[in-house]
């Protein structure tokens, strides 16, 4: 801004976060390199019609919001974080490394994932953590590293059950890992590793062990109606957090209160403009039910994802994220299937079954596209499992 050259640039470095750098750094030197080896850019098929969907549909979310008001430069900055979904998945594809290299990355990544545990769990520890509803000080509450140590989780299980023979130090690091993710306090995150775990078991188990998965889910629906039925006089945080999770603490609860309120005025938004939405920065008004609380940019927000591209990008957003996920998971089974190493194979499955859970966990908070830092680590690995599943074909 200070350079005094080119005045009207001044407004660009305002948005030219670190983060932004940073993945415009990654997306140029895999075009330099596609130029300097004569490459083409490969485009994986299972993404082809999600991305396409997803460049429309931003089209069409700066088109309506420009026309309620919201200014043209204003609406595109507002979905640099969508780009990040658009072009790191290819970037990503279309890198020049072998297998043996993206093995150990991902051995790196689970390190990665146990380190951000023990340094969640020394916060725990020192009492300097965060807090949720007086739950008392959390590991992480932000969802990036609560994603990283999930999946990690759900690999090591993979592993073990397809009798792979993990490395000790990753058996060993998984109790950290439960540890991590069991006092991040996160609900959703908790609902979507069961769920995750309950998905790996039915397809990494031999069929006898999958018969046993009915009886299995069963006693957990039981032990968690009778957790939500029982009343606790002595309750410590963990098992407050998970009482919450029972209908009349949903209804009574402020903040849960307020996202049922905020969804039903986001969905007659949605009837009102079923096509187009409201468009990109645009605020959805209280119209249809009174908020039990205001929030700060809370008229932007949406705590449902799928809705939340519907509001800001019409239907084409809506379709792009579905296809999206369903894209990555088509990725994730085929790297499953015929990943060939270990440990590609067990990030496949324990990709696909975390993709499931993902889905469970966006309808209670908005993390892809909405996120910056998640949408940076999921579009990395939906281009990671389409570089796996290009090279195990």
């Amino acid at each position: 801004e200070a350079f005094g050259l080119v005045t009207f640039t001044a407004s660009l470095y305002a948005h030219a976060t670190v983060l932004n750098v940073l993945v415009a750094l990654v997306v140029v030197s895999v075009g330099l390199d596609l130029l300097r080896h004569q490459r083409a850019v490969w485009l994986p098929r299972a993404l082809l019609f999600p991305l396409v969907i997803l460049a429309l549909a931003m089209i069409a979310g700066i088109v309506t919001g420009h026309s309620a008001g919201v200014g043209v430069t204003k609406a595109i900055h507002s979905e640099n974080l969508l780009a990040y979904l658009l072009f790191l998945p290819i970037a990503v594809a279309n890198l020049n490394v072998d297998r043996a290299r993206v093995s150990l990355l991902l051995k790196g990544a689970f390190g990665l994932a146990i380190l951000k545990a023990v340094l969640g769990l020394l916060e725990v520890a020192s009492g300097r953590g965060g807090s949720v509803e007086h739950t008392g000080s959390l590991t992480y509450y932000e969802p990036v590293a609560n994603w990283l140590i999930m999946i990690a989780l759900l690999g090591i299980v993979t592993a073990v059950l397809a009798r792979m023979r993990p490395p000790l130090w990753m058996l060993l690091g998984s109790p950290l890992l439960i540890a991590s993710l069991l006092l991040s306090y996160r609900r959703s995150f908790w609902i979507a590793a069961v769920l995750g775990l309950l998905l790996v078991l039915l397809l990494a188990l031999s069929p006898v062990g999958r018969r046993l998965l009915v009886p299995a889910s069963l006693l957990v629906v039981v032990a968690i109606w009778l957790l939500g039925s029982v009343n606790f006089q002595a309750q410590s945080p963990l098992l407050r957090r998970a009482v919450s999770l029972s209908p009349t603490s949903l209804t009574t609860n402020l903040e849960d209160r307020y996202r049922l309120d905020e969804r039903a005025n986001v969905l007659g938004a949605i009837r009102e403009h079923p096509i187009t939405g409201l468009g990109i920065q645009v605020p959805w008004a209280a119209t249809v039910r009174g908020l039990s609380v205001e929030h700060l940019a809370g008229r932007l927000y949406v705590h449902f994802v799928a809705l939340w591209f519907w509001l800001k990008l019409g239907i084409l957003g809506l379709i792009a994220y579905l296809s999206l996920l369903i894209g990555a998971g088509f990725l994730a089974w085929q790297v499953w299937r015929r990943g060939g190493e270990p440990v590609l194979r067990a990030f496949g499955l324990a990709s696909l079954c975390g993709l499931a859970g993902l889905a469970v966990i966006e309808t209670t908070a908005s993390f892809t596209g909405v996120d910056a830092r998640f949408t940076v680590l999921l579009g990395a690995q939906i281009g990671l499992l389409a570089l796996l599943a290009r090279t195990s074909a």
